[in-house]
């Protein structure tokens, strides 16, 4: 009986939300990422973790990303977006440097707790619109 007990507690505590605000990661969400077909080889996965302030952080790695300058059209980088529904802006989360291995990543938080991520190529880091195509893309609800 002593045991059953110690079960029950453990299990409610790790599923209630002062556990879920002390413990950052224990409620960690990770996904693949959808790809385009001019960039088939891409693989894009992603990890969302809710922080303590309410904020969702996001930990974006890419492998097999072309080098942006041999897309057609050309390319100077990859810029990483949230968009919060289709009819809403996109927002530019930073720049995705892709390596000499074809490799990159991304940390960053967003105080959107449900939205579109996706990865385009674009001529510069600091774009407000994104101009490419979506090479990368997945969507996150927290709910």
């Amino acid at each position: 009986m002593r045991t059953s007990y110690i079960t029950l507690v453990t299990a409610a505590l790790a599923l209630s939300p002062i556990t879920a605000y002390a413990l950052p990661g224990i409620f960690q969400h990770a996904v693949t990422m959808s790809v385009s077909p001019d960039t088939p080889a891409a693989q894009g996965k992603v990890k969302f973790d809710k922080t303590n302030d309410g904020n969702i952080s996001i930990n974006l790695e890419v492998k097999y990303l072309a080098d942006p300058q041999k897309l057609q059209p050309p390319a100077a980088i990859y810029v990483v977006w949230v968009s919060s529904d289709k009819n809403s802006p996109a927002q530019n989360i930073g720049a995705l440097k892709v390596d000499k291995d074809r490799e990159g990543t991304l940390k960053t938080v967003t105080p959107l707790h449900a939205f579109q991520l996706f990865v385009t190529a674009e001529a510069n880091g600091q774009i407000q619109t994104p101009a490419g195509p979506r090479l990368l893309w997945t969507e996150y609800n927290s709910d």
